[in-house]
């Protein structure tokens, strides 16, 4: 369920982050101190603003969000806060999931975690990013029945937290998946379909990543 998948990238990003800041203890004492018996306290709320939900927790959404559309869209959304350590990245991806259906918002950041994979693979292991893009291409077509809420695989979980260059990152997607579909766009196939859609959606999170380093730019020029 997507619940696990949420439960085990929170945890990942509290252990990995308290580690960088020397506050592992503080972690633990947290979960250990903690009560059902407590009365519910938190400095959180019901809105879907990028600083709400980052850093929210799965017991928070539970207690803040009162029907279960929306207990979904802050699981979607907190996953894409999760993405990267560069607010841009992760703003952009928050702003792309925000609105959409559960299943078409889940669909979409468990792609863009299997690419982040991919692009790591292409890195360490001397593998071509297309290929390893043609791979994924593969297998979503011949598993044309898989449940968009399958769980992520914990390799691609294990991996969440890594930093990554975000710009490095969108731009050699979008080349490759423009580079795929101009391979397979005279092609009448689900490689065709499946590249362009590819190659929109990083077109489109790139320039969500341009517009909000221009105005932090803006922002800062201004002082």
């Amino acid at each position: 369920m997507i619940t696990s998948n949420i439960n085990e990238l929170q945890f990942l990003a509290n252990v990995k982050n308290d580690e960088l800041n020397n506050k592992n203890s503080d972690f633990l004492e947290e979960v250990k101190n903690s009560s059902e018996n407590e009365e519910f306290s938190t400095t959180k709320t019901n809105s879907f603003s990028f600083d709400n939900i980052k850093g929210i927790t799965t017991e928070e959404i539970e207690h803040l969000f009162e029907n279960e559309d929306d207990k979904q869209m802050a699981k979607n959304l907190r996953l894409a806060t999760l993405f990267s350590n560069d607010d841009n990245l992760a703003k952009a991806m928050f702003n792309t999931v925000l609105g959409q259906p559960f299943n078409v918002g889940y669909t979409f950041l468990s792609n863009r975690y299997e690419d982040k994979h991919n692009y790591f693979s292409s890195l360490s292991d001397n593998s071509k990013l297309s290929d390893l893009l043609h791979q994924s291409m593969t297998n979503k077509i011949n598993n044309k029945d898989m449940k968009p809420t399958d769980q992520i695989p914990q390799e691609q979980l294990d991996e969440i937290l890594l930093e990554v260059n975000s710009f490095s990152f969108l731009d050699a997607l979008n080349r490759n998946s423009k580079d795929q579909y101009g391979r397979y766009k005279d092609e009448d196939n689900d490689y065709s379909f499946l590249y362009n859609d590819y190659a929109l959606q990083y077109e489109q999170l790139m320039q969500k990543y341009k517009d909000l380093e221009n105005q932090n730019n803006n922002i800062i020029n201004q002082f």
